[in-house]
């Protein structure tokens, strides 16, 4: 009996804090992060940019105006400049409104390696270079990541495929995750690419019993309309965590991982 108990909890699906816990904290921010290292979930998802001086900052979209208060591409800001940026967050105390910023990646690692050193937690660093593409961010990262040392606790996904093949040309033995639209684009990428993880989206798991046709992990993630971020509100679309295993999902980003523990 026991045996089948740990069997049933090495089979579980999954949880990733998808920018962090970014339903309760803003999005991509150290508040998200820490939090999120406060549960025990297998990792945290983040997106990165680069500033208009070549450093490589944490943050989704291409232009600033969603997230802070102020307008403009990441990529016409100085780091100093995007620092200056204010995000909304909690408030303090009643009457009193507290700001958070947009981080570095070396930000982020300082907060985050001791957790990936002591419990395993897992990094999956998104490149956000399909629209923008910023010349040398695969170097960069890779780099960043070598100085460090925690290169067992990474994992790199794109939609741009090429970018995905640099990464695994300049260094074959990183993990690598191919985003995409659907699980069928991911799996053709697979069967044509060295590639260690399928990231398709929740709403077009359109292959067949996809656990026995591709080996790799499957980690799905969700749409804002679904799952909305600090601080819209709104409510969240829960998932179906033994549906989503019994069709070949391995993991999933959420915004809520802790509604999941």
């Amino acid at each position: 009996m026991r045996c089948l108990r740990k069997r049933k909890e090495l089979a579980a699906l999954k949880i990733w804090a998808h920018r962090g816990c970014s339903y309760a904290y803003p999005e991509n921010t150290l508040q998200a992060f820490e939090a999120a290292c406060r549960y025990p979930i297998t990792g945290i998802e983040l997106d990165i940019q680069l500033s208009k001086d070549g450093k490589i900052v944490v943050i989704h979209d291409e232009k600033v105006d969603r997230t802070t208060k102020a307008s403009g591409r990441v990529l016409d800001f100085t780091l100093e400049e995007l620092k200056q940026l204010k995000i909304e967050s909690h408030p303090d105390m009643e009457g009193v409104t507290q700001y958070a910023q947009i981080p570095t990646i070396e930000e982020v690692f300082e907060l985050v390696k001791p957790h990936c050193l002591k419990q395993g937690m897992l990094i999956n660093i998104e490149l956000k270079n399909s629209v923008v593409r910023y010349e040398g961010m695969e170097e960069l990262i890779l780099e960043t990541v070598n100085e460090w040392g925690i290169q067992d606790y990474i994992i790199y996904s794109s939609f741009n495929q090429e970018s995905i093949k640099m990464l695994k040309k300049k260094e074959p033995s990183v993990k690598t995750g191919i985003l995409a639209a659907s699980a069928s684009d991911c799996l053709a990428f697979s069967e044509a690419n060295p590639v260690d993880a399928l990231h398709p989206c929740i709403k077009n798991l359109d292959v067949e019993n996809l656990g026995e046709k591709t080996g790799l992990p499957v980690r799905a993630w969700n749409i804002r309309k679904y799952e909305p971020f600090y601080p819209d509100g709104g409510e969240v679309e829960m998932q179906d965590l033994d549906g989503l295993e019994r069709i070949g999902v391995t993991d999933i980003f959420t915004n809520v991982p802790e509604r999941y523990l």
